[in-house]
């Protein structure tokens, strides 16, 4: 009989545990594909180009691509890895250069 509560709080206790470690997630808005460097070097250009489907820039009618202005720290781009990256994202349009820059607040790499 000693044996039901200490198993039963340990059945509990994992329970507990296992309950607890859910992991967030994250609901994406839009996707694209980060498509590589902006070799181009006047002022407002330059840093990385991405497209986001179905919301090209107007500003650049011939691609549709935007510069990314900012990322999350904890998302890391190989430069010298294959390029499209496809990405699903959540971002806004940065008022800085015409809007020709997106700041993305979160994405993550779609395999």
């Amino acid at each position: 009989m000693t044996r039901t509560p200490a198993l039963f709080l340990a059945l509990a206790s994992s329970l507990l545990i296992v309950g607890s470690c859910k992991k967030s997630t994250v609901s994406f808005a839009d996707t694209g594909a980060i498509i590589g460097g902006d070799p181009r070097t006047a002022a407002c250009e330059g840093g990385t180009f991405i497209q986001i489907n179905g919301h090209p820039n107007p500003n650049s009618p011939t691609t549709g691509y935007y510069d990314i202005g900012s990322l999350p720290s904890s998302f890391h781009i190989d430069y010298s890895g294959k390029f499209p990256i496809r990405v699903k994202l959540n971002y806004g349009v940065d008022a800085k250069c015409g809007g020709n820059y997106v700041d993305i607040s979160s994405i993550e790499q779609i395999n």
